[in-house]
């Protein structure tokens, strides 16, 4: 992956405007999927990079994904998993299309997290200077999936209800946690952390029978391709970060107008 860098910290929260209205209690949901997988890029069937996936939106958000991608399946005839339907680059092409418009109704925003495994420098996977015993799969997903969270929340403001407290939040993760000791463990991992609101609602679905698990996949199917494969896509409108050392986090930034679409650089931010 060829990357710029520039020492220029840039970090763009969105408008509150485009939120919500001050005193609107609607709930903020945040579907998390992933794309590649925890493996060690030692392994051969392991992939190269591991994404986190977030859409955050409100109610109005989660119809409005709902509406956009029922026709979809409509008239494309396809039916639950959505990734089945990308093999041509027509119906690919229509997905990504499908997304960006959604962004534009600003009920609906989008952030991906990426991890090069093989430059990534923090704990729970091959690092530097650490033996193999260092490396968790478990904890690694957690831990990358802590750290999106809590750059959404910098990124998108969560509007307080009339008693300044905070509106009610849900997290909904693509099922992997194998247990309830694990699911858990994760959940007070997260309500643990003090760089994050407290999450009143965590839990585990199947994204076969949620579409915004689904289109959060689709997400991580058009980073993947820009930011690991050098594809010339639209991204705009989503958050691009990575990731491969937790201690200095880039945020990609598309050049300007006069360039070639999908070709930008990432700019280091403070965390």
């Amino acid at each position: 992956m060829k990357l710029g860098f520039s020492n220029n910290i840039s970090f763009n929260r969105l408008n509150s405007k485009q939120w919500l209205k001050t005193g609107d209690t609607d709930r903020l949901y945040l579907f998390v999927d992933e794309s590649g997988d925890t493996g060690l890029t030692s392994q051969e069937s392991a992939s190269k990079y591991f994404i986190i996936n977030i859409l955050a939106c409100d109610s109005r958000g989660v119809n409005i994904l709902e509406k956009h991608f029922s026709r979809y399946r409509y008239f494309r005839h396809a039916d639950k998993e959505l990734k089945k339907y990308r093999s041509s680059h027509q119906s690919q092409d229509l997905l990504d299309d499908l997304l960006i418009n959604c962004l534009e109704t600003n009920n609906v925003f989008c952030f991906s997290f990426c991890v090069d495994k093989e430059k990534y420098i923090g704990p729970y996977l091959n690092c530097i200077n650490k033996e193999l015993d260092d490396y968790d799969a478990t904890k690694f997903r957690n831990f990358i999936t802590k750290i999106a969270l809590e750059n959404v929340f910098l990124n998108i403001p969560v509007v307080k209800i009339i008693d300044n407290k905070f509106r009610s939040i849900e997290v909904i993760i693509d099922r992997y946690l194998e247990n309830k000791e694990d699911e858990e463990n994760f959940k007070k991992y997260l309500n643990g952390n003090y760089n994050l609101p407290t999450i009143q609602f965590i839990n585990q679905l199947d994204s076969n029978y949620c579409s915004q698990l689904q289109i959060a996949d689709v997400l991580g199917d058009i980073v993947k391709r820009k930011v690991f494969h050098n594809e010339v896509l639209n991204t705009k409108g989503i958050k691009i970060f990575v990731i491969d050392n937790p201690r200095s986090i880039l945020e990609y930034k598309e050049k300007g107008p006069d360039t070639q679409l999908g070709t930008g650089t990432f700019s280091s931010i403070s965390i």
